[in-house]
This record gives C-alpha cells, structure tokens and sequence, in this order.
C-alpha cells in the first residue's frame, strides 16, 4: 500500500518529536542523551508504521 509509506512521512517525524521532547526536558534522563534520543527516534518511528497503516487503509476505504 503506498499510501501507507506516503502517510509514515508525515507521521514518522511527528512521532519521534514527541517521544524525544521529554527525553530533553527531563533533567534525570539528560546525562545520557546521545543514547536515549536516538533510541526514541527510533521507537517514534516504529510507532508509526501501524498508525499510518491504519490511517492509509481508511483513506483507500472512503476512496473506493
């Protein structure tokens, strides 16, 4: 489904943003902040795949 991929590119960066900005303000996770915001990166964009999935699959189901 490309739809999915094209939906991910928008949903991805919004998803690491918000699991990276506590990590910042935070001041007891901040002694290890090389380690820990590539690591909610990470977890924000796996987070996203399904979300866009879901996302995309309602737009092809309204579309057909």
């Amino acid at each position: 489904m490309g739809g999915a991929a094209l939906v991910s590119v928008f949903i991805a960066p919004v998803a690491a943003g918000v699991l990276v900005l506590p990590t910042l303000l935070t001041p007891a996770l901040q002694a290890e902040l090389g380690k820990r915001i590539p690591m909610a990166a990470i977890i924000g964009l796996v987070v996203a795949i399904p979300i866009a999935w879901t996302i995309a699959k309602s737009f092809a189901g309204k579309a057909a």
